[in-house]
């Protein structure tokens, strides 16, 4: 499974949630751009991924935290340490439905990131486990296509000790194995972005 990225907030710390928001808000889902940067004013309801491709779907998430900053001032001065209250994510759930139904176990993921308050941030994860490849590669030969819909969560606690987790979200992605391949004498143009898109929502590399 490849690593999961996380963009750390730049924020100021916090004191109190706003009442019937999570502390942590997932807003809006999105692939990134090749250089990894999840766009905040993009959103992709649903996806495509060719396993011939790629190796897994990679799915950047737009998150504020609902914390309120309000800072402590002396003569002027502010006191407040912006990491007192921050938000530390430690698990990813993972859940599918397929169709065809392939039985995909659900599963908690550990990773790893911190987020200030009062601001805006992202995250940048694959959301495939290896279950749920071992169960798609073989069940997408043949031209066959997989709709799958992929729900996740993300835990985390507060520096207090306190527990949270973000609103749960499902994402609607097409999988298949289409197997591409160049003219003679030509091949794929080799990766050079630290976020190639190619395999996913019908991306493909160009031949040279």
């Amino acid at each position: 499974m490849k690593p999961i990225y996380l963009v750390a907030l730049l924020a100021l710390g916090s004191v109190s949630c706003v009442d019937d928001l999570p502390k942590l808000q997932i807003l809006s889902a999105t692939p990134p751009d090749p250089d990894c940067t999840v766009p905040a004013g993009r959103q992709l309801l649903s996806g495509s991924l060719n396993l011939a491709l790629a190796s897994n779907y990679q799915l950047g998430l737009i998150v504020a935290s609902n914390v309120v900053d309000t800072p402590i001032t002396v003569g002027g001065e502010n006191l407040t340490d912006p990491d007192r209250n921050a938000i530390y994510v430690t698990e990813l759930d993972l859940s599918y439905r397929t169709v065809p139904e392939l039985n995909i176990p659900s599963a908690t993921v550990p990773i790893y990131g911190s987020f200030r308050a009062a601001g805006n941030g992202s995250m940048l994860l694959p959301i495939y486990t290896a279950d749920a490849l071992r169960a798609l590669i073989p069940a997408t030969q043949g031209g066959n296509i997989v709709d799958t819909l992929v729900t996740l969560k993300v835990r985390g606690k507060m520096v207090d000790g306190s527990e949270m987790e973000t609103n749960e979200i499902t994402y609607s992605v097409q999988v298949e194995t289409l197997v591409l391949t160049c003219p003679p004498d030509e091949s794929f143009e080799p990766r050079t972005a630290a976020c190639d898109q190619r395999g996913q929502n019908g991306v493909v590399p160009a031949c040279t």
